[in-house]
C-alpha cells in the first residue's frame, strides 16, 4: 500500500512541471481565436482619395486597446487614438490629413469578454498613382542567401 501510494506521489509531482510549464507558456492568450471583423477601408483597398476615418466592426463586443497607423509599414503617424475602456462593436476613428505614401498599414489590438488579447492589421492607399499595398509588398526583394564578407 506504501509503495503504491510512493509511486502516486512520484507520478503526480512527474506531471506537475508540465502543467506549470504549459500555464506559464500559454499566457492566458490564444494565436488561433476566431473573430469576424470589417474595416474601412478595406484591406488592400485602393482609394482616390485619402480616408478621413478608419471604421473597425467587430461580430462581439470588444475593447480596442491599440490603434496605429504606419506610412509606407515604416513610419507611426500621430492619429491620436487613447484607449477608452467601454466595449463596443464599431469603432470609428477621425483621421488627421495624411501626406501622399506609397501605402498606410493600420495596426490594431482588442481585448474580447474572456480578457483574450486579439491582433490585426489592414493597408490601404489612395491617390491617382496608388497600387494595391500587397502588390508593393511582394515586389520588394529580401537577399534569398545572407552576405557574408562581401561575398554572395
Amino acid at each position: 500500500m506504501i509503495a503504491v501510494f510512493r509511486f502516486s506521489c512520484i507520478a503526480l509531482l512527474l506531471l506537475l512541471p508540465w502543467d506549470l510549464a504549459f500555464a506559464q507558456h500559454n499566457h492566458g492568450r490564444r494565436n488561433v481565436l476566431e473573430i469576424s471583423y470589417e474595416t474601412s477601408p478595406d484591406h488592400d483597398e485602393v482609394l482616390e482619395v485619402a480616408p478621413s476615418d478608419l471604421m473597425l466592426r467587430f461580430n462581439d463586443y470588444v475593447q480596442l486597446v491599440k490603434l496605429t497607423l504606419k506610412k509606407d509599414d515604416t513610419r507611426l503617424t500621430d492619429i491620436g487614438f487613447q484607449f477608452e475602456p467601454q466595449a463596443n462593436r464599431v469603432f470609428i476613428h477621425e483621421l488627421p490629413p495624411l501626406e501622399d505614401a506609397e501605402f498606410y498599414t493600420a495596426e490594431w489590438a482588442i481585448l474580447n469578454s474572456d480578457g483574450i488579447m486579439v491582433y490585426g492589421f489592414f493597408c490601404f492607399s489612395f491617390g491617382p498613382d496608388a497600387q494595391v499595398p500587397t502588390t508593393i509588398l511582394n515586389a520588394r526583394q529580401l537577399p534569398s542567401t545572407p552576405v557574408i564578407g562581401g561575398q554572395p
